[in-house]
């Protein structure tokens, strides 16, 4: 096995993956619009988060417009929970301080809160906001500030906005991802099956890389869903 002729697609892999972070998640509850569902999943994933939690609370949530995502969901981990305490339990139980966007008195801009520490954002859907759960158990309150007559965003840009404000204290420039060995190890394992598009020839040719695996090669910017 000689790494100078690793396969083009498994040094990209391993370029994300150095990138990949999951110090910052994204939480959507009740969204209902498969358009701005699929518009999320593209946005965290393009700017290199790994977490987005679907949170079912009072209506089924939308899924994946293909067209939209472009892929994208293929490459994240979205844990499903129904309702908001379990989504909350499950947060907390991993670390995560929770921020819920929510347009409050109490609320605080975006840019004022802690980006150095693991932090879940909590988005509801447009018309009906957040639930009641997440408003006690949130951490902060906070807003995007606006300056035009129209006050608020749509809600994937409000995330894309979020998730970059986010990152900005986190050497986006130089692709630092926060992801422990063994989670390096378990999606590639993940990414590198998917990447094999259902062939078992090259699915054999992969896994010798997954215990020694290529040098990242950055290829910026590129879209990779098209490997």
């Amino acid at each position: 096995m000689s790494h100078e002729n690793a396969p083009h697609r498994l040094t990209r892999a391993e370029a994300v993956l150095a990138a990949r972070r999951r110090g910052v998640a994204i939480v959507l509850e009740d969204t209902h619009d498969p358009h701005n569902m699929s518009a999320v999943l593209r946005s965290c994933e393009a700017l290199g988060l790994q977490d987005v939690h679907i949170v079912s609370e009072n209506q089924k949530s939308a899924w994946v417009n293909k067209d939209v995502a472009i892929g994208a969901h293929r490459w994240l981990t979205l844990h499903e929970h129904d309702g908001a305490r379990q989504a909350i339990t499950a947060l907390r139980a991993a670390g995560y301080r929770i921020n819920v966007s929510q347009l409050t008195p109490d609320a605080v801009p975006l840019s004022e809160l802690p980006r150095d520490e693991r932090s879940a954002y909590v988005f509801g859907n447009e018309r009906d906001g957040v639930s009641s759960a997440w408003l006690e158990h949130a951490d902060a309150r906070f807003v995007i500030p606006t300056s035009g007559f129209t006050g608020s965003l749509n809600l994937s840009v409000a995330v894309a906005v979020t998730v970059y404000d986010r990152l900005l204290a986190r050497s986006v420039a130089s692709f630092d991802g926060d992801l422990s060995e063994s989670e390096r190890a378990e999606l590639r394992a993940t990414w590198y099956k998917r990447l094999a598009h259902g062939s078992v020839r090259l699915e054999q040719s992969f896994r010798p890389y997954l215990a020694n695996p290529p040098a990242a090669k950055r290829s910026f910017p590129v879209d990779r869903n098209s490997d």
